[in-house]
């Protein structure tokens, strides 16, 4: 459902519904600064953050940020680095490395056949328990 928010960038009232909390003519101008990066970074990949940012206009912050959401990715002579969130191996994009990221799709798909095993439990259970009480705790089965 909409809400009526403030754009963290312009600070404009404007009626988020999800995503960056921007407004859309801030999301068009963010767009314009990412495509400027992506074609400075291809052109010289050698630049550092600050060369990049000197050269586009664009804050490093929004560097990192498109570099965090994947949307960007850096060579390996790059001097721009990032770190694994996780173990702190140098990346190129995103926010984990490859075997962090195998890791935790792993453990989250361990967590999801769990908690999927605890349902199923508690389900049997329920069927087990069907049929009128009595207060003292007995069974009457219809």
């Amino acid at each position: 459902m909409p809400e009526v928010r403030n754009c963290k960038r312009c600070k404009k009232i404007f009626m988020y519904v999800l995503g960056p909390q921007i407004c859309d003519e801030c999301k068009k101008r963010e767009e314009e600064d990412y495509e400027k990066v992506r074609r400075f970074v291809k052109d010289y990949p050698g630049a550092t953050i600050q060369e990049v940012s000197a050269a586009t206009e664009v804050p490093t912050t929004l560097i990192y940020r498109f570099l965090r959401e994947g949307r960007l990715e850096v060579s390996d002579e790059s001097p721009i680095t990032l770190q694994c969130e996780n173990c702190g191996v140098r990346i190129r994009s995103g926010r984990f490395c490859i075997e962090c990221s195998k890791r935790l799709a792993r453990d989250m798909l361990n967590a999801g056949r769990s908690l999927n095993d605890v349902l199923r439990s508690e389900v049997s259970r329920d069927k087990d328990n069907v049929g009128l009480r009595y207060l003292h705790g007995e069974r009457k089965d219809k």
